[in-house]
């Protein structure tokens, strides 16, 4: 059977979860505010193959910041600097 979505990375849950508890504590956010840490296939031109997004959901409002390096590599200081570097426009 061919695979059309390709092969889908598997992740230590416990990496996913460190970079959730560092958004959490960046953004000064609480357990009611739901966050979400995906790897995707970046296919924009000046981008790595693999990035990484983390997406904030709270009412009325929902912000993403991307790491431009696998979830495994990925460094509390290279969130907060996505963070940093975020423009409105981005989190709609």
């Amino acid at each position: 059977m061919m695979n059309l979505f390709g092969q889908k990375p598997t992740h230590d849950p416990a990496v996913a979860l460190r970079v959730k508890e560092w958004a959490r504590e960046l953004l000064g956010l609480g357990d009611d505010v739901a966050v979400t840490v995906m790897e995707l296939n970046c296919a924009e031109e000046d981008c790595p193959d693999v990035e990484t997004v983390v997406g904030v959901l709270e009412p009325g409002s929902q912000r993403k910041f991307k790491v431009l390096k696998p979830l495994a590599e990925v460094t509390r200081n290279d969130l907060a600097a996505a963070m940093r570097q975020s423009t409105p426009e981005e989190n709609r």
